[in-house]
């Protein structure tokens, strides 16, 4: 565990001092939340107006045929719009990080390029992944077994898409090509039946504890308007440096498993022991 987490600060120190030469990353995650943003506002407020929101989140009992396909129609739309804003500007945010990799300034407007340029694979990948949304969200219905086998679908899912970002960037593969890409360079690499020997998510967790705590005093102590106003504009900024992170260390690592030549700074060895056999 302590090799673990020793490795993680690593990676983690790797992404975030990446990031610190070249500030300018962060937009990328920023312009994809205000866009995010904007996709739930184009959907949440006509729903709202029309009084439809309000049925539909009392189930779907009582509902005629006609509103329920309405429904899925609507939420499928809204999975693709909001998978594709995030593809986007991810494909951006890793097409620039590779940039620097290569010695190059990555610039916001190199990232924001390549991604149209991309825009096919964005589309198909943003497709496939509503398909995907959707199936997960109706198994999650059954209230048996429905929510196990959905967690194990979707944790295969996420294990077999890691590195499709980081394709749609380098090969612009197709969505299926380029999941079949993922996971034959997650086996080629490091072999099989994986699990992460890292976590990123822990290290997040922890520079995340100062802020929990500093809003837990501020509530004790009867300051929740105060806590509110500190704490969740520094836990957004937190989410959105964190994610930037996530996407640059797939970038390099995608580059160490793909054969690509990385900086000086890159402990090589710390990289072909991030994966390991269950």
């Amino acid at each position: 565990m302590f090799k673990s987490w020793s490795r993680s600060w690593e990676f983690a120190k790797l992404s975030y001092q990446t990031l610190l030469e070249n500030k300018h990353l962060i937009l990328f995650p920023v312009l994809s939340t205000i866009a995010a943003i904007a996709v739930i506002a184009s959907f949440a407020l006509p729903l709202w107006q029309t009084g439809e929101i309000e049925t539909w989140m009392n189930e779907t009992q009582g509902q005629s045929e006609q509103q329920n396909i309405t429904m899925y129609v609507t939420l499928f739309l809204f999975y693709f719009c909001n998978y594709f804003v995030i593809t986007f500007f991810n494909t951006a945010l890793v097409a620039s990080v590779m940039n620097i990799i290569e010695g190059g300034p990555g610039k916001l407007s190199f990232g924001l390029s390549f991604a149209m340029k991309r825009m096919h694979s964005i589309l198909g990948w943003a497709l496939v992944s509503a398909v995907v949304g959707m199936l997960l969200r109706s198994l999650e219905k059954n209230q048996k077994i429905g929510a196990i086998v959905a967690s194990v679908i979707g944790m295969a899912w996420t294990a077999l898409s890691y590195f499709v970002v980081p394709i749609l960037v380098a090969e612009g593969l197709g969505p299926i090509a380029a999941i079949k890409r993922s996971g034959g360079i997650l086996k080629s690499t490091w072999g099989t039946a994986l699990t992460g020997n890292f976590s990123m998510g822990g290290i997040a967790f922890l520079l995340a504890l100062p802020i929990l705590l500093i809003g837990g005093l501020l509530i004790y102590m009867n300051q929740a308007a105060l806590a509110i106003g500190i704490c969740v504009p520094l836990l957004i900024l937190l989410a959105i440096v964190t994610s930037t992170a996530d996407y640059i260390f797939k970038a390099y690592l995608f580059s160490y498993a793909t054969g690509k030549a990385l900086p000086d700074k890159v402990d090589t060895y710390a990289m072909g022991q991030a994966f390991r056999q269950k």
